[in-house]
């Protein structure tokens, strides 16, 4: 009986172990949560140039879409063809790879321009990973640069995406090469517009595009939306936006229940379980802090975060979709940071379910 109690308490050892080392960040979260018709550059937001004309402003309502990252949480934001452009930072990555993701609608497009990108710390204004759309059609393509190598965008896909209809876009820039400003940084697109997998898709929109033309960043530190120019550029509304170092770290989307403070630190068990593929977390915490909620698998191996980010105080429900996983048992951790006056709070509670295909 000893022995057995010891093994037991061995695993649970090499789990929580392991749930260690295979932590995952995410870096940025914008949903828009402010008032509509607040300037973005009251927002949180910076300018960037000179431009005052069309300021970007939070608009209502924000994008919807079934499983998507911040699908229904805050508002948007809309870009027209010309006008301001804002940026953001976050803490700078220079190795590994970088997640880039959006929800995007968009409503026309022009003859090709980059909307949106990221830039190195040290130069805002020295975009990389540019996407780009242009008219395809009765719809549009999207589009890559890795710098200013080609007008319109160096590369585009070949699929004709509809009008008006809500996708999510995911950029994936990963360092590679002997030194941190090499040449051969590969860049890929993921267009999505259903379900989004826990595991990253095999099959991207553009694959692992690069060029030798243009040196590749030494590291990634800043999010830039941009509006374009008249004629070339597309007008579209933008939500749910993420930056992390992996496919999990992205796919965070929690809803807040707006029914109460708790008074207690709480992970509820989720509903149904066992479950096939899709089940509710629900939580609660007391006080406003630094939460994070992921999912490991029988070995302690993190194969989902469902939020790494600073919660205010309420009631949480996350509804995760397991499509692409195995069927097993699963773990799931909530972990709270909180500090009240000179007391720091640390609290943490793991549940399992089982996925049953």
């Amino acid at each position: 009986m000893k022995n057995i109690k010891k093994y037991i308490l061995l695993l649970v050892v090499i789990m929580f172990t392991r749930i260690s080392l295979f932590a995952q960040s995410n870096l940025f979260t914008e949903d828009f949560t402010g008032q509509s018709g607040t300037v973005l550059t009251s927002a949180g937001w910076i300018i960037s140039g000179t431009s005052v004309v069309s300021p970007l402003t939070i608009t209502s309502p924000g994008l919807t879409s079934n499983n998507f990252p911040g699908s229904g949480v805050g508002n948007s934001v809309t870009l027209v063809s010309t006008g301001q452009d804002v940026y953001k930072s976050f803490n700078s990555v220079s190795q590994g790879s970088v997640y880039f993701s959006m929800m995007m609608n968009v409503g026309t497009v022009g003859t090709g321009d980059y909307f949106i990108a990221l830039s190195p710390s040290s130069a805002q204004t020295n975009y990389y990973g540019r996407l780009h759309l242009k008219t395809s059609g009765s719809g549009f393509n999207i589009g890559i640069s890795k710098s200013n190598e080609v007008t319109g965008g160096a590369q585009y896909g070949t699929t004709v995406f509809s009008l008006n209809s809500t996708y999510l876009v995911v950029l994936k820039y990963t360092f590679t090469g002997a030194t941190a400003d090499s040449t051969n940084d590969p860049i890929s697109v993921y267009v999505l517009s259903s379900t989004v997998p826990v595991i990253e898709p095999t099959t991207p929109e553009i694959n692992a595009y690069a060029t030798s033309t243009k040196s590749d960043a030494t590291n990634l530190g800043f999010v830039t939306i941009r509006q374009g120019t008249t004629g070339a550029a597309p007008g579209l509304i933008l939500d749910g936006i993420r930056v992390g170092t992996s496919w999990a770290s992205i796919l965070t989307s929690v809803k807040n229940l707006n029914n109460g403070i708790p008074q207690k630190f709480e992970l509820e068990n989720n509903f149904p379980n066992p479950f096939n593929p899709s089940t509710t977390i629900k939580f609660g915490i007391p006080e406003a802090g630094k939460v994070t909620l992921k999912i490991y698998d029988a070995i302690g191996k993190e194969v989902a975060t469902l939020t790494e980010n600073k919660l205010e105080a309420g009631n949480y429900q996350y509804n995760w979709n397991a499509t692409g996983l195995t069927s097993g048992m699963y773990f799931y951790k909530l972990v709270s940071v909180s500090t009240n006056g000179n007391t720091k709070h640390n609290l943490s509670q793991v549940k399992k379910m089982i996925l049953l295909k």
